[in-house]
């Protein structure tokens, strides 16, 4: 034989290798994920996987309505609750290249309708969970109001007592990103909130299928959205997110998300040295660390501490974590949604991963999305 039909020989081994390899994941992931809607009381689950070329594998699984028996694709458009304040991070750090946002200043620089009361709060502490400004109470995440801006929003909350001073502890806080949604509009000279993320985010980045949870307008292919509750499937309440648009008030697909997340693994979109700042971990006033950056949860730190407890599957959670060292990462919960994402930047992979149905722990997204991220991970 000689040497050109050699190397077409051992090209078409090779090939065929990879391909049957890449219909095998498929398989197995796909099983994974009918397992999981098998469940009574899981609608269905949305998922999406891509690398630097794209999405290499998307697909729906279950229903996005039942009551219509309407399946699940990878058109639906999903809550993806506080997945938003990464893509609401995007939109500040763009702002930030372009020196209108100082992380250090006095929010009140920004917005000076935070009460003077508070002391001094920066965008750092904001971004990063330690402002003390507190998270939801009472029925609020049911929340229906329309609010026409991120100011009037602030009536909320803005007038609580802080929880701890600025800087000394960690408190996860969906309202500070309302904060500091209205520091960006008006460090964008008084830009609505939507405009800024659709000039700043969806179109630099194409996410033609990301939009805002908005009540009013038809938007295509929305999912509907479900609570498990006293043993049954119900329809979610209704709720009105326009009081939290940063923090959690995002519709988008998948394949969206996951596009979004690997936009973040090269300089092009945002400067490296942004990329960096992001992508470091924040510290605490008395420096002891913190496991956000700016907007994004950095590795699988508390999430390993969490599987040491799991005598049964722990072992085998914190393996799959460990092969993805160098990863960042956002959960989400809305009304009838559970989302996942993480984004591995060894291997420039991302998995998001969402399910219509809140109150309901008989499938662990964050379980779901770690599997499926190592599965499609060629070198391992």
């Amino acid at each position: 034989m000689n040497l050109v039909k050699s190397r077409a020989l051992l090209f078409c081994i090779i090939l065929f290798s990879f391909g049957s390899h890449a219909s095998d994941v498929e398989k197995i992931a796909t099983q994974l994920y009918e397992n999981a809607v098998s469940s009574p009381s899981v609608p269905g689950i949305n998922v999406a996987v891509a690398d630097e070329n794209g999405i290499k594998w998307a697909k729906g699984f279950g229903f996005a309505n039942l009551e219509y028996k309407v399946p699940m694709s990878v058109s639906t458009k999903m809550r993806i609750g506080s997945v938003a304040k990464v893509i609401t991070t995007a939109a500040l750090m763009r702002l930030y290249e372009k020196n209108l946002i100082d992380f250090n200043s006095d929010i009140r620089s920004y917005v000076p309708e935070w009460p003077e009361k508070h002391k001094k709060i920066t965008l750092t502490q904001l971004v990063s969970h330690t402002s003390g400004i507190r998270h939801y109470k009472s029925d609020e995440f049911f929340t229906n109001g329309d609010y026409e801006s991120a100011t009037q929003a602030l009536e909320i909350f803005k007038n609580d007592d802080l929880l701890f001073e600025p800087g000394e502890k960690f408190s996860y806080s969906t309202y500070a990103w309302t904060l500091i949604s209205a520091a960006m509009e008006n460090a964008a000279s008084d830009t609505p909130f939507k405009q800024l993320i659709r000039e700043q985010v969806f179109v630099p980045l194409k996410l033609t299928e990301t939009t805002f949870d908005d009540n009013d307008p038809i938007i295509l292919n929305r999912q509907s959205s479900y609570v498990f509750s006293e043993g049954k499937l119900v329809n979610a309440p209704e709720v009105f997110n326009s009081y939290k648009y940063a923090g959690g008030g995002f519709l988008a697909t998948p394949s969206d998300v996951s596009n979004f997340a690997i936009a973040h693994t090269h300089e092009g979109y945002l400067k490296q040295a942004t990329l960096n700042k992001m992508f470091t971990k924040q510290k605490l006033s008395d420096g002891s660390g913190n496991f956000f950056g700016i907007g994004w949860a950095i590795g699988f730190k508390p999430r390993i501490y969490n599987a040491k407890k799991d005598k049964e599957n722990g072992a085998e959670y914190i393996a799959l974590m460990e092969n993805h060292p160098n990863s960042v990462m956002h959960s989400g919960g809305s009304m009838g949604g559970v989302t996942m994402m993480i984004l591995c930047l060894d291997h420039n992979h991302s998995v998001t991963v969402v399910k219509n149905v809140s109150d309901e722990d008989s499938v662990n997204v964050f379980n779901l999305a770690l599997k499926t991220l190592d599965l499609f991970t060629p070198e391992i």
